[in-house]
């Protein structure tokens, strides 16, 4: 990688956008720029329908670009468990038909009493012949959860990778890089022991998400802080402390072969010299 832990070309970038001629104009930004690894989440106003037209635009209109859906189980919840299930499965189909070839399962900020990423990863492994062998589903994991909470977040790992559909596990952003290799070791632990039972989970993708800081991303943040993200004083209150931060951070994921994804704003040129510095750093 000369040098760097890793170039613009080998990690992910999530975008977000309100309309569809922002997101066109996204798209091309990052074609211009030979940019074709790209996170669409599931959020805010981005759901459902503007959702699906969403992928639909982004595989018709820029078919090289690598597109990985989002699927969040509170946001797309319509009512009640059964239609959220069908609605899940909707949305598999569609991301099936134009092309993607993963998808991201969460639960979402909030999960719902009555289902939740582990429950809807059974219900599509009972419903697997509605589904073609080829697409991969993605989980969500965080390393940084308090002890008590913790011990639960393994043991849905657990039975997230028993289901045999997850192929990638995606690192929930956080300071602490040292808890951070801890956790790590316990994680990669579990994936080993279930080798054996699940050939996809032997070629597991990692993921881990960075967020670029800057003066006004981190009074943001500590204004309003995302739920389940955890950041030091520390690092909201120096941009200089928190890109040494982001720095080890980035260390640590080459180290564990994780791909970084950029979960703040990329969408100009002084962006991505920003990210180039961070990733050559």
């Amino acid at each position: 990688m000369n040098g760097s832990f890793f170039n613009l070309n080998n990690i992910r970038i999530e975008i977000s956008y309100k309309s569809f001629e922002e997101l066109r104009k996204i798209l091309s930004f990052y074609q211009r720029h030979s940019l074709y690894q790209i996170n669409i989440p599931c959020k805010n106003n981005l759901k459902k329908d503007f959702l699906l037209d969403s992928i639909k635009i982004s595989r018709e209109e820029f078919p090289d670009i690598n597109i990985i859906p989002h699927f969040s189980i509170f946001h797309e919840f319509k009512r009640n468990r059964t239609n959220t299930q069908d609605s899940l499965i909707k949305f598999l189909q569609h991301a099936e038909y134009f092309g993607c070839k993963q998808v991201l399962l969460v639960s979402g900020s909030q999960k719902r009493s009555t289902l939740d990423s582990v429950s809807a990863l059974y219900y599509l492994k009972d419903k697997s012949l509605c589904l073609k062998k080829d697409l991969s589903i993605g989980v969500a994991f965080n390393p940084y959860l308090p002890v008590s909470l913790f011990k639960e977040e393994i043991i849905r790992l657990e039975k997230k990778l028993q289901s045999g559909l997850v192929s990638s596990i995606w690192i929930q952003f956080g300071t602490d890089y040292k808890l951070l290799k801890t956790r790590l070791e316990k994680l990669l632990n579990i994936v080993i022991d279930n080798i054996n039972t699940n050939s996809k989970i032997s070629n597991i993708m990692f993921f881990g998400s960075i967020l670029l800081p800057s003066k006004q991303f981190l009074a943001r943040f500590k204004y309003r802080p995302w739920k389940g993200v955890y950041c030091s004083p520390e690092f909201l209150d120096s941009v200089d402390f928190a890109n040494d931060l982001i720095t080890e951070l980035l260390k640590t994921y080459a180290q564990y072969k994780i791909c970084p994804i950029i979960e703040t704003n990329v969408s100009t040129e002084y962006h991505l010299r920003n990210l180039k510095i961070r990733l050559d750093s």
